[in-house]
């Protein structure tokens, strides 16, 4: 991952971590109580594979927490993130952390990208099939890390829509328990976006599905 924060600013978002966090998460980002850690493994898991803009927006709407969550200029929640960024021994660089540099950098371990944690939220465009009473997504995308996994908005299904489709497959255990099998078939080859929390790699990969949009569109050759 880019060296997108510099040294002062992780100073700073010391300073505003150490009096608006740390009495939740620790002084050195450990985690206490029912507050996560912030650093190392267990906050790569929660957050790898995905854009820092999520971190933000999750810190920037949640904390502190109570009353008070969102009450921080939004300067100092990115100060904030540069400061988690340098304890976890991401590389400080010349140019500040800034909202742009968040929408468009995707955090990612030291050790380069790797397939996403079991449990994770996910979304995949495929094309829906069914067979022997198993339902499946072929042709699917790589999963992509998502934290609402109910929820769509417009813009979210025009990108799938034009999301060419991919070279996994995942069965979809639950797809049928809440939709009639009639109405499911009627989309079976078209192209669909699932949400839904994964689990299982390779051959083994399922999805719990918590949310299903055909996109009407053939999914073709």
């Amino acid at each position: 991952m880019a060296s997108i924060y510099t040294e002062a600013q992780a100073a700073r978002g010391q300073i505003d971590y150490s009096r608006n966090c740390a009495r939740c998460h620790g002084p050195n980002l450990d985690g206490g109580g029912t507050a996560p850690p912030l650093r190392f493994v267990t906050f790569l898991d929660a957050w790898r594979e995905d854009s820092l803009n999520s971190l933000l927006q999750h810190i920037q709407t949640r904390m502190p927490p109570g009353s008070a969550a969102g009450s921080l200029p939004e300067d100092q929640y990115i100060d904030i993130v540069a400061h988690i960024l340098a304890v976890n021994e991401f590389p400080a660089g010349k140019s500040e952390l800034t909202r742009a540099a968040l929408e468009t950098t995707v955090l990612v371990g030291k050790d380069g990208p790797k397939p996403l944690p079991a449990s994770a939220t996910v979304r995949v465009v495929g094309c829906l099939a069914h067979a022997a009473d198993i339902w499946t997504l072929a042709r699917s995308t790589a999963p992509s890390r998502v934290r609402d996994g109910s929820e769509t908005d417009p813009g979210e299904l025009e990108r799938s829509t034009r999301t060419p489709p991919g070279t996994q497959e995942f069965r979809l255990v639950n797809l049928d328990e809440d939709r009639k099998e009639s109405e499911l078939l009627a989309h079976v080859t078209e192209k669909v976006q699932v949400k839904g929390v994964l689990n299982g790699q390779g051959a083994s990969a399922r999805i719990y599905v918590l949310s299903f949009q055909p996109l009407a569109h053939e999914c073709g050759p």
